[in-house]
Parts: C-alpha cells; structure tokens; sequence
C-alpha cells in the first residue's frame, strides 16, 4: 500500500499542485496560529491567559504504511491594552507524506484595535517565515528507470507569508451577556511561488497556491464553567472543492470537554480534553473518514498539549 501512496503523491508533484496544500487539523481551534496570524488564542478569550505554548502531533490514514503527519510546535504572546494591543509568536511545523516533506519556521506580528480588549476588538496579523521541501529518492517509486528524483535527495528553500484578519466581540448586556462570538479570515501562501526542481533534461513544479480560511464560532455559557461552541472551519483553494468542517464542542466544567462534528469531506470527527490545574490543556481528535479513502486509510488522531497563563 505504501508503493501506491507513494506513486500518488509523486504523480502529484509532476503536475502544478491544485489541491489543499496547508496543514489539516481536527482540533483547529487549538492550531489558530498556523491558520490565521490575527487569530486571538481561546485561552485568552475564556480565562484572560495572554501567553501559551502548545504542541501537536498528527498521524492520518493509520492504516496506510508512511501515511501522512504533522507535527507542530508554537507560541503566542497578546499584549492586552488600550487602543492598540500587540500580538506576537511563532512556530514550527513539519508535514511529512511518504517520501515527501515540508519543514518550515515562522515568525509573527499584529495589532488588535480597541477600547478595551476584554470585551472585543478588531485585529491583523501577519506571518513571515521559510518552508523546506525535500524528497526522499530513497522511496520514491519511479516511472522511468534513472529519473534524476531517484539518484539522490532533493531539497529547496522558499520564503512563505500569511495575512489574516480577526473579530471577536464579548456581549456586555442582556439574554447573551457573556457570551462571545468571532470570526476570522487568512491567506496563507499569499505569495504564490512554484518551487522547481531541475537537474539536466529533468524538471518539475510545485505551484503553491494561495488558500483562503474563514473559521466562525460563537461560546454560549450556560454558567460560569459551562459553554457550548459550535464552530466551522471553511477552506477555500483554487481548482479544487470548498471544503467545509462544522464541529460543536461542549465543556461540561472547568476540567472536561468534548465535541464532534462532520466535513464536506464525509469525514466524522470527534474530541475530547482535559484541563489540569487551569494551565495546562490535553486534547485528543480522532478522525474517521465515510469516503473511498476510509476502507484502505483508516482513522486519524491527533494529540494537543498547551499550558497558559496570565502575564
């Protein structure tokens, strides 16, 4: 099976690439940062915790030999003032499929405009960084005996911008006084660049494609411990179909949660977490895809781990 997982990606890559080429994530709202730059952290929003660090590990397709992974690692800090806040932080992600991987470090910056940003605001980010690509000639499964991707790796440098935009607002008075919804809108890959590899009479590209990412939410409290979240994550690439995730996630107090929801995709999702003395955060996606790919991929899980707190 991983001979034809292989065969897929590469055929892939010998073609301008149309497809989601970002990272996936089940638990998308504890990876905001590589999503939107503008993005505020939910810890923020529900605790007033203004510094976090978290990590990410994602296998996908179980069942397929050298399937798919991510891994990720950030940190983001909000200084919270009047008139303008500043957001800032990084990370680094590594996305593996088969002989095939991208590595890339980022950097980021943004401001939120508000009165006070308690009770909302209006923010913009923007995230610079470089993404490595590499192939492993190793494991690649050639079409031609001597094709120059076999001989040896292959590996590029390219340099990588997102932008994105971010609202959220926190009702003061009446039936939903406390409550908070936000919005959010990014392009990561503003730049568009192919990455080529060339070696003699051989050559292909890698065109990288801008991706356009809205996620919407709305914490509904029902006391001081408990909210309901439901939330959508809804991507958008050229040439390719809109993909959309819906997902409703319920916090039973301040030690528990949990959550499902489905994609465009025919992808069931489903989450749970725990909170261990208000700073630090376990989380646990599991993915179960209804279409073709779910007979031979199998599921896919994700593990979150973040710690908070208030400077």
């Amino acid at each position: 099976m991983s001979r034809l997982l292989y065969l897929i990606v590469f055929v892939c890559a010998l073609s301008p690439l149309f497809a989601q080429q970002t990272p996936l994530f089940t638990q998308y709202r504890s990876n905001y940062t590589v999503i939107n730059p503008a993005m505020l952290s939910p810890q923020y929003l529900l605790e007033d915790q203004n510094l976090d660090f978290g990590v990410s590990l994602r296998t996908q397709w179980t069942n397929l030999d050298d399937n798919p992974r991510t891994q990720l690692a950030q940190g983001n800090f909000f200084y919270a003032n009047t008139g303008v806040s500043i957001l800032s932080g990084g990370y680094i992600i590594r996305d593996r499929v088969g002989p095939t991987s991208t590595t890339g470090a980022y950097g980021k910056i943004g401001g939120v405009l508000s009165d006070d940003p308690y009770w909302g605001g209006i923010a913009m980010g923007l995230s610079i960084g470089i993404q490595q690509f590499r192939i492993d000639a190793s494991q690649l499964v050639l079409r031609q005996e001597g094709d120059f991707l076999g001989q040896q790796d292959q590996s590029k440098i390219a340099p990588d911008v997102g932008f994105g935009f971010y609202y959220y607002k926190r009702f003061e008075k009446g039936w939903f006084a406390d409550d908070i919804v936000y919005a959010g809108l990014s392009v990561p890959q503003v730049l568009g660049l192919n990455v080529a590899f060339t070696e003699g009479d051989s050559d292909f590209n890698i065109r990288r494609q801008q991706h356009v990412n809205l996620i919407a939410g709305y914490y509904l409290f029902l006391d001081n411990d408990r909210f309901i979240e439901p939330s959508i994550w809804l991507r958008y690439v050229a040439n390719a179909p809109v993909s959309l995730d819906i997902n409703f996630r319920y916090q039973v107090n301040r030690s528990i949660y949990f959550g499902f929801g489905g994609s465009l995709a025919q992808t069931f999702h489903f989450e749970t977490g725990f909170v261990i003395g208000d700073q630090l955060r376990l989380g646990y996606g599991f993915d179960f895809p209804f279409n073709t790919i779910g007979p031979v991929g199998r599921a896919t899980h994700e593990i979150n781990l973040n710690f908070a707190l208030e400077r």
